[in-house]
């Protein structure tokens, strides 16, 4: 008669199944919060005639997944609840520091090393009060992530002994959705408001290219503002790519580059309101 023995969660072969699903964890986590951070603001920009929409998300997702990788290893290792929420809430604040820093700082050296045409045409300063605002990305973030960090164990072990792929990846999809939610948060945060300003220059733009030669009101020349495109009126072209070149501190002031077929347009957009425009450079 045989008897039943449990496994032992000390066997070797368990501690490393459990360090390996401490890294998918971690990974999962950090893709789906990268997704909905900066992944949907690129599919916005798609459709807006951005310049390179998907330099943000490239820069945040691979260390963010590696960031989320580490911590879901180190947790899995270190096998303490109350360490793991600590290693997780380190894993916050760097993805709060990146969610900052990366639309502000770090994506425009990255667009300048992908378009060497725009080197001097960027003007991208740090603020003082950027540090707030990663005070307040970490406020939310750290919300999620402690209880996806609390999550780990607990779902690990659960998933390690499961015998079937859905019994390993459905422990982890509570979490996975937590962190989309923290990342549409972040979007909001921060990206939102420098997309807001390309989206309403470039309905602007659209506005004018599509009437050129037609009877516009005045009611609705002061609606689409294309008094803000009067300067520039003869370089407006169908074909154009927008980026964001300037802020303030608070980005309520918005400077928009535009690359028009004959030259290099720089727009001043007042909370999410084109205001003027001036040519920069040629082509």
């Amino acid at each position: 008669m045989s008897v039943y023995k449990p496994i032992s969660t000390d066997r070797s072969d368990v501690l490393r199944a459990k360090r390996f699903y401490g890294i998918w964890y971690g990974v999962a986590l950090s893709l789906a919060f990268s997704i909905f951070a900066w992944g949907i603001d690129a599919y916005l920009l798609s459709t807006t005639n951005s310049l390179q929409p998907w330099m943000k998300f490239i820069g945040g997702v691979i260390p963010c997944v590696i960031v989320g990788g580490l911590a879901g290893w180190i947790s899995a290792r270190l096998d303490k609840p109350l360490l793991a929420l600590l290693v997780w809430a380190a894993a916050a604040l760097a993805f709060a520091w990146l969610t900052v820093m990366l639309p502000l700082q770090i994506a425009p050296r990255l667009l300048e090393i992908a378009e060497p045409g725009i080197r001097g045409l960027l003007h991208y300063e740090y603020f003082s009060g950027f540090s707030a605002r990663i005070g307040v990305a970490f406020g939310w973030l750290v919300i999620f992530v402690s209880i996806v960090g609390i999550l780990q164990l607990p779902l690990t072990d659960s998933a390690v002994f499961s015998t079937s792929l859905l019994g390993r990846i459905t422990p982890m999809l509570v979490s996975v959705v937590l962190m989309g939610i923290s990342g549409t948060i972040i979007d909001g945060l921060n990206n939102e408001l420098l997309r807001t300003p390309i989206q309403a220059l470039d309905a602007t733009i659209q506005f004018q290219v599509d009437h050129r030669g037609q009877v516009i009101t005045p009611a609705e020349s002061r609606k689409m503002r294309l008094g803000s495109l009067r300067a520039i009126q003869d370089l407006v072209t169908a074909n154009r790519q927008l980026i964001v070149s300037g802020y303030d501190e608070h980005l309520g002031e918005v400077t928009v580059l535009v690359k028009f077929d004959q030259a290099w347009v720089e727009c001043q957009v007042f909370y999410g309101q084109p205001v003027n425009c001036k040519q920069v450079a040629p082509p």
